[in-house]
């Protein structure tokens, strides 16, 4: 027993257990090779490693966006309009995505209509509104979902405007210039 006393309660001069002293020795010894292999050797820290991984994993986002990029034609873009799975899916990611600027129906808000046969960038072609997707009009705001949308669903999304072509919902006043294509 300790000499002193509070409350009534005295205290017993118990050493620590000798587990909790190895323990907190072999966290010290850890930790000093800890720092000198991270912060004074040759290991790799953990934000490089990092970054390596995403530097890899863009790398083959690139390479399977140029590989899908390469495997788009109009034609194909045509036959996805034909399919209404693929345009209802697009359609769906549309109403997510493009709705703020477009409307519920393409007729145009802050962006343009989507529905008549005027267009600001391109001729209308399924080709132009896919390079118009993927690349974003940044000056303008729009953004380039060719960097975050994978190339099957931006696709579909494609398809789907491509399906509002010809519709001349009522909406936001004709921009650019005239272009008749072929709508569904």
């Amino acid at each position: 027993m300790l000499n002193h006393e509070y409350d009534g309660i005295r205290e017993y001069d118990n050493p620590i257990p000798a587990w909790w002293n190895w323990i907190f020795l072999g966290s010290f010894v850890f930790s000093v090779f800890y720092f000198v292999h991270y912060h004074m050797g040759n290991g790799v820290s953990v934000k490089d490693a990092y970054a390596v991984e995403m530097e890899a994993i863009e790398k083959v986002r690139a390479e399977e966006a140029l590989a899908a990029a390469k495997n788009v034609s109009e034609e194909k873009l045509a036959g996805l309009m034909a399919d209404p799975a693929a345009v209802a899916a697009g359609e769906a990611k549309f109403k997510t995505v493009c709705v703020a600027c477009h409307g519920q129906k393409g007729e145009g808000l802050i962006g343009p209509n989507l529905t008549d046969a005027y267009w600001l960038h391109g001729d209308g072609s399924l080709m132009a509104i896919r390079d118009v997707v993927i690349n974003g009009v940044v000056e303008k705001g729009m953004v380039a979902w060719g960097k975050t949308m994978p190339p099957d669903e931006l696709n579909k999304v494609v398809a789907y405007v491509g399906t509002l072509r010809g519709k001349n919902e009522p909406g936001k006043e004709p921009q650019g210039e005239k272009h008749e294509v072929a709508t569904n």
